[in-house]
């Protein structure tokens, strides 16, 4: 059976025009500061370019996730704004 992180094709970050190091920093600080992270996965171009798990987290172990919506909005937000299909000063209503 596949998992759903099995799904996704993996790349090579630099094949994929990706600079590891922002990642490893990251990665870095998380540890160092004991953030409470579960995990991180980047994908650029399609691909899954670098992933991070903590423990006791798994890619394989099903994962609960609350109050997401908030980050779903404002992403799909910011994307109609660069690709110039949404402006932030338009009054909702006249």
């Amino acid at each position: 059976m596949t998992g759903p992180t099995e799904i996704l094709p993996r790349g090579n970050p630099r094949a994929q025009g990706f600079d590891p190091a922002g990642l490893d920093e990251f990665v870095a600080a998380v540890d160092r500061d004991a953030l409470g992270v579960h995990s991180v996965m980047v994908l650029r171009h399609g691909h899954v370019v670098a992933e991070e798990w903590w423990a006791p987290y798994t890619a394989d172990q099903p994962h609960l996730m609350f109050s997401v919506s908030k980050a779903f909005t404002s992403t799909a937000i910011g994307l109609a704004v660069s690709e110039g299909k949404l402006d932030l000063d338009e009054p909702v209503l006249n």
